[in-house]
């Protein structure tokens, strides 16, 4: 759960939890040359009873799937995919340590800025 975003990064619940076969299942589907939008995976999951899903939320299970290993999961600005090239997970690996990174150097800002006060 991440500080200031408790309601969106929670883990997920028993019922999102139901939801990852699903979504495996579904993401299987796609491809590079036909990617899937998140507002397409939430307005098809609108008929599963009284639970909405949301992007943040579809984000924490994209969350589950790739650090369980469930599936080789890539998403880009063009939607999710499923990918067996190696150095397409690898392109994959390499976005997501950089977009660290880059949420790591305003945390270092601030902290150089609370050691001035």
């Amino acid at each position: 759960m991440i500080t200031n975003f408790e309601k969106i990064t929670s883990d997920l619940t028993d019922v999102e939890l139901q939801f990852i076969p699903t979504l495996i299942k579904r993401f299987k589907y796609y491809t590079k040359i036909h990617p899937i939008k998140a507002p397409k995976i939430i307005e098809d999951f609108r008929g599963f009873g009284e639970y909405q899903l949301t992007e943040p939320r579809l984000r924490k299970m994209v969350n589950y799937i790739r650090s369980n290993g469930l599936l080789p999961l890539i998403a880009t600005s063009k939607g999710y995919y499923v990918s067996h090239d190696k150095q397409e997970i690898e392109a994959q690996i390499e976005s997501l340590l950089q977009r660290a990174n880059s949420i790591k150097q305003p945390a270092k800002g601030l902290q150089n800025y609370l050691r001035n006060l």
